[in-house]
């Protein structure tokens, strides 16, 4: 049976992460190839995925709750 995450959970298992992430860790944190993550970022998938200028930075919690949907 699944069942969702408590926020005590989620926070003590990404708790080594840093709280804003490059596209490469939230990459590896989702299990994703890097060219995945930019197609799902292209298609709408993240919307809380940052550009401030060119740079593209994740939020760790609300990346990991728009995956878990």
């Amino acid at each position: 049976m699944n069942r969702k995450l408590t926020q005590l959970e989620l926070d003590s298992a990404l708790s080594d992460l840093p709280p804003i992430m490059t596209p490469r860790e939230a990459a590896d944190l989702l299990r994703l190839k890097l060219s995945t993550l930019y197609r799902h970022v292209s298609e709408g998938r993240y919307h809380q995925a940052v550009r401030r200028g060119k740079p593209l930075r994740f939020w760790r919690d609300r990346l990991v709750q728009e995956f878990m949907r």
